[in-house]
Formats: structure tokens, C-alpha cells, sequence
């Protein structure tokens, strides 16, 4: 097994137009290419955690990233920091809250479904609804992302974070009304464009405690999320330790888990996302997602 160690604070990301995304270095407001000569062969964040090249790129920042000319983030379209290639697995009713709003029992075992890889979008990407006759009821849902760093597989609870690259912020976008009238949540959660991810990958040395950080969202300025990753019914190493347990974890996986109360759903009458909105997803000590949400027919008119 090869584990990155600590070092440097790493945060990766994807930068450049759509599906033309190199991998690079977010530091101090700049963009840091992994072009050079040393890396160039790495094309995707998934390739740097397969061929373990952390602990190289953390000596790398040490040495003051020679070879890289650095970029003005303001100048740069950030992507998502994953491809979608690998597997998105998502987990249902996590927050002790979020499932009483819901009016559904605490689950015994972590509930899993998965989301489809052309889910997969930027965290500045605009979000476009489906047209209305697939789903006039798309609800946000801010969640903590989890990034497998290494091959994983029936691992304890006690040694799970230590098969962990690092984690992201994620939109686990979901068509509502699909979901009720459907018995599996696959096709509610993987519309084209469901997964905002983001901005970066921090390295998982930068948080102290992961099962306490602020997770928010908010929508038009409206504060509709506000809840703590404490509030999580399975931690970050239980769902790890649970999914380990005859599914082999590969670098760059993508775990998504689960979302605290506040979600448009929840209320009465319900909040969905509609053209216009700006939505804001924020997760303490990793990353801010923001965009405007543009309905099927309007996006389409305007291209």
C-alpha cells in the first residue's frame, strides 16, 4: 500500500476549458501547471493518485515548484477536480436532522447509490435544469467529498482515513419528484451536470478533525443549509470502512457524504432550484462552489 505521508498542503485541481482540463497546483490566488517535464505524463488528478505521486509533487512545492510558470487563477476556468471515469458513490440520510426532515427511520447500515459519471461538472459551472417534463422539482444538497488516494479494500474503521488523497466539496443535485415515483435513485441523481465537485482536492492533512467542519449552502443569499459534519449518523472512516467490505476502493474514487437538513425538499411548501437562482455551497477548510441556475429552455435558446 502506498499512503501519502503529510507534507506540503496539497491543493490539486483541474484547470482549462471543458474536457480540455490539465491537473495543477492552487496556491496563494495562482495556478501552478503539472506540465513540467517531471509530471507531464499525468494528465488527470486519477493518474497522479494511481502512479502515487504526492509525496513527489510535495517535494516538488518544497523546492519552490521550479519548471512551472504560475497562472492567474481569476484567469482560469477551475473544472472539477475528478473526471467522473472512476466510481461516484454517494450515501443517503447521513444527518441525524436531515433525516427527521425527510420523516424517514435513522438507517442501520450506510444507505449507497451511485451517480453516473456525465453527472460530473465544475464548481463554478452553470447549472442547467432539465427540461420540465423530465423534473420541475431539482433540489441542491451541499456534501463533503471524499477522494480515494489508494487501492482500498476491507479495511478497519480505525486505519480507513489513511487510504484517503483528500476531499472536495460536492452538489449532490436531485430530481425530487423522480426520486418519489421511482423505487431506485439512480436516474433522480444523475441527470447530466448532477455532481458539481470542487474546487480543489485538499490534502487531508490541512483539517484537524474531519467530523467537524461547517457545511452551508445558501440560495440567493438565503442561508438554507447550516449544519456541522458531526451531525454525520456514519463517519467519513465507517462509510469507507462499510464500502470496503467487498467493493475494492481505487484511487480517485469519489465518495459523497451525504447532506445535513435545510435541503428545498424540506420545507413547506418546497424550495426547488429555479432560473435564476444563484446557489452558494460552502464547506469549512475545503472549498466554495457558486453558480446560476439557467432552466433547459432558456440555456438552450441562448446558445
Amino acid at each position: 500500500m502506498h499512503v501519502y505521508s503529510g507534507g506540503s498542503i496539497l491543493k490539486l485541481i483541474m484547470y482549462g476549458e471543458m474536457f480540455e482540463e490539465q491537473p495543477g497546483l492552487l496556491f496563494k490566488d495562482k495556478v501552478y501547471p503539472l506540465s513540467i517535464e517531471k509530471f507531464d505524463y499525468a494528465k488527470s488528478i486519477e493518474m497522479i493518485l494511481s502512479d502515487g505521486l504526492l509525496e513527489d509533487i510535495s517535494d516538488w512545492v518544497e523546492e519552490g515548484m521550479p519548471g512551472s510558470k504560475p497562472l492567474q487563477l481569476k484567469n482560469c476556468r477551475i473544472g472539477p477536480p475528478v473526471t467522473g471515469i472512476n466510481k461516484i458513490i454517494a450515501v443517503g440520510l447521513n444527518y441525524r436532522k436531515h433525516a427527521e426532515e425527510m420523516g424517514d427511520k435513522l438507517p442501520a447500515n450506510p444507505l449507497l447509490f451511485c451517480k453516473a459519471s456525465t453527472t460530473i461538472s465544475g464548481p463554478y459551472d452553470d447549472i442547467v435544469l432539465p427540461p420540465v417534463t423530465w423534473s420541475d422539482a431539482v433540489d441542491y444538497e451541499v456534501e463533503l467529498g471524499v477522494i480515494i488516494g489508494t487501492v482500498c479494500q476491507d479495511v478497519s474503521v480505525e486505519d480507513a482515513l489513511a487510504y484517503v488523497a483528500g476531499y472536495t466539496v460536492v452538489n449532490d443535485l436531485t430530481a425530487r419528484d423522480v426520486q418519489k415515483s421511482e423505487s431506485q435513485w439512480f436516474r433522480a441523481k444523475s441527470y447530466d451536470g448532477f455532481c458539481p465537485v470542487g474546487p480543489c482536492i485538499i490534502t487531508k492533512d490541512e483539517l484537524d478533525n474531519v467530523q467537524d467542519l461547517r457545511l452551508t449552502s445558501t440560495v440567493n443569499g438565503e442561508i438554507r443549509q447550516d449544519s456541522n459534519t458531526s451531525d454525520m449518523i456514519f463517519s467519513v472512516a465507517e462509510i469507507i470502512s462499510f464500502i470496503s467490505k467487498g467493493m475494492t476502493l481505487m484511487p480517485g474514487d469519489l465518495i459523497a457524504t451525504g447532506t445535513p437538513s435545510g435541503i428545498g425538499a424540506g420545507f413547506k411548501p418546497p424550495k426547488f432550484l429555479k432560473q435564476g437562482d444563484v446557489v452558494e455551497l460552502t464547506v469549512e477548510n475545503v472549498g466554495v462552489h457558486k453558480y446560476k441556475v439557467f432552466s433547459h429552455e432558456d440555456y438552450t435558446d441562448g446558445e
